[in-house]
């Protein structure tokens, strides 16, 4: 039989530097909460100036051409122009990770956004076009023909 080395003196448990330990690791994770709610609290006034921002423009633009359709339309091109940004850096991302390309990150992000503000504006170029096709298809003669019946039943 073998017998167990005796325990060193020296290398005993000390308590005190557990406690030490985990009043660190607790700090740590408080600071690590405050910093992920803190960062979550920007990113949403972030969303909300920008959403903020686009509106008001978008209401601007309709009160200075004195039409409800411009208003929208403004603030339909830049929804458009402003939700592609982020779908323009992912995809040239992730394009450049699979061809093992050699963009730097600011070239990512610079290319990237130009692209999806572009994408992003054909897109709503696009979508302008059909639904003004669809409009003086379907809604322009039915409004026509109502604007006409009641002309037609006013006394003179």
């Amino acid at each position: 039989m073998t017998a167990e080395a005796p325990i060193d003196p020296s290398d005993d448990f000390a308590p005190g530097m557990l406690f030490i330990l985990l009043a660190a690791l607790c700090i740590a994770l408080i600071l690590i909460g405050v910093g992920i709610v803190v960062a979550g609290i920007i990113a949403a006034s972030v969303a909300v100036l920008a959403g903020l921002g686009i509106v008001s423009s978008a209401v601007l633009i309709g009160m200075l051409r004195r039409r409800f359709s411009s208003g929208l339309r403004a603030m339909h091109y830049q929804f458009c122009t402003v939700v592609a940004i982020p779908a323009g850096i992912g995809i040239l991302w992730l394009g450049s990770y699979l061809t093992h390309s050699e963009l730097s990150p600011r070239e990512t992000l610079t290319i990237g956004s130009l692209a999806g503000a572009c994408g992003g504006l054909a897109f709503a170029f696009l979508f302008d076009l059909v639904i003004s096709a669809v409009y003086r298809r379907f809604a322009a003669p039915v409004i026509a023909a109502n604007s006409g019946s009641v002309n037609s039943h006013q006394e003179p």
